[in-house]
């Protein structure tokens, strides 16, 4: 007489093959959320990096006198940024339509230095023009196939403002950055999608006023 609780074999090949497909399905869902995951965690590492990368904003918002390296101190500048541009599409990398940060400036003779990352000449109108290039790689060359790189152009084009007594107590500029596909490398439209610039070249740009807060330190 046949077990009542065992069931035959065929039906417990079935139930076994149901289980089976059963964990297959859940483990190619879990792999294909993990790799969505991962891809939307590159795709954001790459708008931060095209977007945030060392420029001439690397040495904005450091301690009191952490940016200075060079020349006679300026003070330091609280900094409001306001979207004057934006041809790369509202949002694009995560920008935003305005920001604030702070600057240290220092001066030698006709010379500018912004921060610890970048200088410029000073002409006799006290107008200055700083620019700095970065390249971030979306995919690697193969091969005889072309890797694809953006390439960011930063350029801050602006001018100081003294007081009576000639002291530095503001400025008024512009901040660009402008994007393109580098020299010799190609970029799909996958590629640019994922990097969150479909538009190439394009240009983001903000306006800048720069106030002093703190006063320039005293010379040894």
């Amino acid at each position: 007489m046949a077990n009542p609780r065992r069931l035959p074999v065929p039906l417990r090949r079935a139930g076994l093959g149901a289980a089976l497909l059963k964990a297959a399905v859940m483990k190619a869902a879990l792999l294909e959320a993990a790799l969505r995951e991962a891809a939307l965690l590159k795709a954001a590492l790459l708008k931060a990096a095209l977007l945030y990368a060392a420029g001439l904003c690397a040495g904005c918002s450091g301690p009191p006198g952490a940016g200075r390296r060079l020349g006679d101190d300026l003070g330091g500048f609280q900094v409001s940024a306001s979207e004057a541009l934006n041809g790369c599409g509202a949002g694009a990398l995560g920008s935003s339509p305005s920001f604030e940060f702070e600057i240290d400036l220092a001066r030698e003779q006709s010379e500018l230095f912004w921060g610890r990352e970048g200088s410029a000449r000073l002409d006799p109108a006290l107008r200055f023009e700083l620019n700095a290039r970065i390249n971030v790689q979306l995919s690697p060359s193969r091969a005889s196939q072309p890797g694809c790189s953006i390439e960011r152009a930063d350029r801050i084009r602006g001018a100081l403002q003294a007081d009576a007594s000639g002291e530095i107590v503001g400025f008024t500029a512009l901040l660009e950055h402008g994007f393109e596909v580098a020299a010799g490398e190609q970029c799909s439209l996958d590629d640019r999608l994922a990097a969150g610039l479909p538009q190439l070249p394009c240009t983001i740009a903000y306006d800048l006023i720069g106030e002093r807060w703190r006063a320039p330190e005293p010379v040894p």
